[in-house]
């Protein structure tokens, strides 16, 4: 049900034109551990499971279960935790999905069979679910609008610095340890940041944005001063900047219901849904399946022993992490669509380097330059995704672009690896991955030619979001003095 009670307040104008605080560096941070953790999860197990396939003795069909367990683990909570984000906050489900992930990796470390294993990483999962859709949904909601592409992607640069770290471990833990002891202190180490970085969060308030969603004004305002405070500081220019008032903007607020959300994401935002969905699909198409034939395909083809394996991803992530950060600086420079469309059409075009690669060392480089480009691709895409969808279903939207990514993540190794076997060559899945990944650099195309530039625009402004006192059709423009 939603409530036509107008209200007005200048919080969002004053969050949007912020200077840059200590509070701004420390949700930076905050917010980045969750992709690190997600990562790091996501990684390790493709360094350690032939580990425990070994240990257990695992055949190819029970392998290919806890991929799926997982993947399917991510599709469910991203929706379930993203409608819940949108219903209940994002501070409640961005601890709430931190602590999930930290007790069911903790009981993962003592799984004492595979199927005790494939429960608590499939509850796991939800959590990491969970992370995708109330991390992205929240990163841009406090961020000055100057500063929102640039400290979106660096918070989002989390994954392929978890994806190093998992690498960088795996490979220790696999040489120094016992087996049954290596892949077990992988999982450890991951719940241990995560109740590190628990603690952190915790001082981060409820989003301004949401709350204004619910009508609640004095406790958004109340959050926005407390933020104006860190810019005392900062100098005396940054705390008078962050002591200006602005004209205020009308807002209606507005509870939605699952199904109503549901509707606004099928009707009247089914554009900026549909170009989150296929970006989501694409990237993921790539992530999981690049992963699938280095480790499947690709390394075992050139004869590279299992232990040296974690060495190239280690290269790959290496790459994704400087992916990352061009991300972040071309986001602003060049703008959101440039950077989407240039990040997609260049993973395609890394995608055949390794096509047309004949030498080991000249796959390793095709693969760094795949991983180079599409986390410079999902980076660009996750932060123009959270800007195109409005905060009263962002979360919401943000979960379904997820699960429509891991479907492709599903998919696509099953395919590749089946393409291999009937070919026995590394060509046949390289071109099918090729084909699978097309519909993100068409998506970008379109908006491109078609899209709203979100740079330095308010987040009600470029999700066209009619939460003010304006009727459906007209446009939401911040009023300012």
């Amino acid at each position: 049900m939603t409530s036509r009670t107008t209200i007005k307040t200048d919080a969002l104008a004053r969050l949007d034109h912020m200077p840059w605080t200590r509070f701004h560096t420390l949700l930076t941070v905050a917010l980045g551990v969750g992709w690190t953790l997600d990562s790091f999860e996501t990684n390790i197990i493709g360094s350690v499971f032939g580990t425990i396939k070994a240990l257990w003795h695992l055949d190819a069909a029970q392998s290919s279960l806890a991929v799926s367990v997982w993947v399917l683990g991510i599709l469910v909570g991203a929706v379930a935790f993203g409608y819940l984000a949108d219903r209940f906050g994002r501070k409640r489900l961005f601890l709430a999905t931190l602590l999930w992930y930290a007790a069911f990796s903790v009981a993962t470390i003592f799984a004492w069979d595979y199927h005790s294993f494939l429960v608590f990483r499939a509850l796991t999962a939800l959590a990491v679910g969970g992370e995708y859709s109330a991390v992205t949904a929240t990163m841009g909601e406090f961020i000055p609008r100057r500063n929102r592409g640039r400290t979106d992607a660096l918070i989002l640069s989390g994954f392929p610095l978890g994806a190093v770290l998992s690498a960088i471990v795996s490979y220790y833990a696999l040489n120094l340890l016992p087996p049954d002891i290596a892949w077990r202190v992988g999982f450890g180490l991951g719940t241990t940041m995560a109740l590190i970085f628990f603690w952190i969060r915790r001082v981060i308030p409820e989003s301004p944005r949401w709350l204004l969603q619910q009508g609640r004004v004095t406790e958004a305002e109340a959050i926005v001063d407390e933020i104006a405070a860190y810019a005392k500081g900062a100098g005396i220019g940054a705390a008078t900047e962050a002591q200006k008032r602005y004209q205020p903007t009308a807002i209606v607020p507005a509870h939605p219901t699952f199904w109503r959300n549901v509707s606004e994401l099928v009707g009247r935002y089914r554009g900026p849904c549909g170009l989150a969905s296929a970006l989501n699909f694409s990237q993921a198409v790539v992530v999981y399946g690049v992963l699938s034939l280095m480790a499947l395909v690709i390394l075992p083809y050139m004869k590279v022993p299992a232990a040296a394996m974690p060495i190239y991803y280690i290269y790959g992530n290496v790459a994704a992490l400087l992916g990352g950060l061009l991300a972040s600086c071309v986001l602003e420079s060049w703008g959101r669509r440039a950077s989407l469309f240039t990040s997609y059409t260049f993973t395609v075009l890394a995608i055949l380097a390794v096509y047309f690669a004949q030498t080991l060392p000249s796959m390793v480089f095709g693969y760094c330059l795949i991983q180079f480009g599409v986390t410079w691709g999902y980076i660009s895409a996750y932060v123009v995704s959270s800007e195109i969808l409005p905060t009263r279903l962002r979360a919401s939207g943000l979960g379904v672009s997820v699960a429509f990514g891991r479907v492709g993540a599903m998919i696509t190794p099953l395919l590749l690896t089946s393409a291999f076997s009937t070919t026995g060559t590394p060509s046949a899945p390289l071109l099918m991955l090729l084909a699978l990944a097309l519909p993100g650099p068409i998506a970008a195309a379109i908006w491109w030619v078609k899209g709203r530039e979100t740079r330095n625009i308010s987040l009600e402004e470029g999700s066209d979001d009619a939460l003010t006192d304006a009727t459906p059709q007209q446009s939401f423009r911040t009023r300012e003095a």
